[in-house]
């Protein structure tokens, strides 16, 4: 579905890429006092005087996510939005290639249960939600769930703009033997982009379940984790109390399996593989618009 308004061109090879088609304008946006025209343009003139080429054309709604990002700090949305595009052009193979008709994505989708979750918490703020469905290790390719994780924001800043984002990783059946599929090298890059160009708001991640072992995952990755990410990580033991569950987000943000009023797991999972073949065309003209200026 593409909105009146934006001129988006699904092939993007030859003249004119077009525009991302989002589902909202920047008008919108500032509209509902969230952030401001002049914000808007001064984000703009900072992009037109840089002498630099490193940077491609930035449309006004990805401005706008990216002000929403950072609560219209400008200093702060300046940097986020060097080091998205830094962060991307160095890691192509997390953000390279977002095709669903790639055997890994395919693996990867079979092998976890992931969701932009539909409904939003008071504050709207939305909920990621991780899950092992497979617990084979043999089975788990991390870069693949790299990349798998980050298409959720797509999804989530498609139409409706949150406030923030809150992450929920179920780690039942996660083993021990998992964490040889750890790549420290794509972890690194994975936790750059999160730390420096990620384009909302990070606000909680809970781990709900938590394995044992969860002290070793956490030395393993807190190498490449500033103290900030480190505070937002509360766990949660294993077959925590529905009123516990409850209190990290409502019930009303809650897959089904935990007591909630949305969906099954599974079927919030079979949802987001449709979102993702929906959102082709979309992703391809992102990369084209990136590395036309590489």
């Amino acid at each position: 579905m593409v909105p009146s308004g934006n001129n988006f061109v699904v092939k993007t090879s030859g003249l004119a890429m077009g525009k991302l088609p989002y589902q909202f304008t920047s008008q919108d946006i500032v509209k509902q006092g969230r952030t401001t025209q002049e914000h808007i343009d001064t984000i703009r003139a900072w992009l037109n005087s840089m002498q630099s080429k490193s940077l491609p054309e930035i449309q006004d709604e990805l401005i706008v996510i990216f002000l929403l990002s950072c609560e219209n700090d400008i200093p702060l949305t300046k940097n986020t939005i060097t080091m998205y595009y830094k962060c991307k052009k160095n890691g192509p193979e997390i953000f390279d290639n977002w095709n669903m008709e790639r055997l890994d994505l395919k693996q990867v989708m079979n092998v976890v249960r992931i969701s932009s979750i539909p409904v939003r918490t008071d504050e709207n703020y939305v909920i990621h939600y991780f899950k092992l469905q497979d617990t084979s290790y043999s089975k788990f390719e991390l870069i693949p769930a790299m990349t798998a994780s980050y298409m959720l924001l797509d999804i989530a800043q498609e139409r409706y703009l949150p406030n923030g984002l809150i992450v929920i990783i179920d780690t039942k059946g996660v083993g021990l033997m998992h964490l040889t599929r750890i790549k420290l090298s794509a972890l690194k890059k994975y936790l750059e982009f999160l730390q420096e160009g990620f384009p909302i708001q990070m606000k909680m991640i809970h781990i709900i379940n938590t394995v044992s072992f969860f002290d070793k995952i956490m030395n393993l990755v807190k190498m490449f984790m500033k103290s900030e990410l480190i505070s937002m990580i509360q766990t949660h033991p294993p077959n925590a109390s529905q009123e516990r569950l409850f209190s990290i987000v409502p019930k009303k943000c809650w897959p089904a399996d935990y007591g909630g009023d949305l969906l099954s797991v599974e079927e919030l999972h079979k949802k987001t593989i449709q979102l993702y073949d929906q959102k082709q065309d979309f992703w391809a003209l992102e990369e084209a618009i990136r590395k036309k200026c590489s």
